[in-house]
């Protein structure tokens, strides 16, 4: 038996870490640590959808068969919301909010020969502030006793 997995402390950690990163100006890994910012607050929501029964598409049975992909996670929460089954109050319009981790974002870039756009200070500005806005919204949630 499979223990369900923590994205509410995943997504902690890979803030922090990805929080320190930035501060010291380690542009390449803090925007890779904060896709999965983005990653995490996804099947976060996806969770709650879930609790509240609705059934993913594509016969998926859990969060996890999503993997990493981060804009098939945005898909299915913007067909949740579209059906009504998650908080408006909750949900951030991921394309916007996102734009730059939606666009950028792979963990299997990490290996590419040319990753110099990761490494970029602008990048990593625009990154930052868009995992500061998934965190508010965890915070928000969990203030109002919607976390998981």
């Amino acid at each position: 038996m499979r223990v369900d997995d923590n994205y509410h402390d995943t997504v902690y950690r890979m803030y922090e870490s990805s929080d320190i990163l930035y501060k010291n100006q380690q542009w390449f890994n803090a925007n890779y640590l904060a896709g999965y910012v983005l990653e995490c607050y996804c099947k976060l929501m996806l969770l709650l959808a879930s609790r509240q029964g609705y059934a993913f598409s594509n016969h998926r049975r859990d969060v996890r068969q999503f993997k990493h992909d981060v804009n098939e996670l945005k898909e299915e929460i913007g067909l949740i919301s579209r059906e009504g089954g998650l908080s408006a109050g909750y949900c951030l319009d991921l394309q916007s909010a996102c734009a730059n981790l939606l666009e950028h974002w792979n963990p299997a870039k990490r290996y590419e020969p040319d990753s110099s756009k990761w490494n970029e200070e602008a990048l990593a500005i625009r990154i930052h502030q868009e995992i500061e806005a998934l965190m508010d919204m965890i915070i928000k949630m969990e203030i109002d006793g919607g976390m998981i």
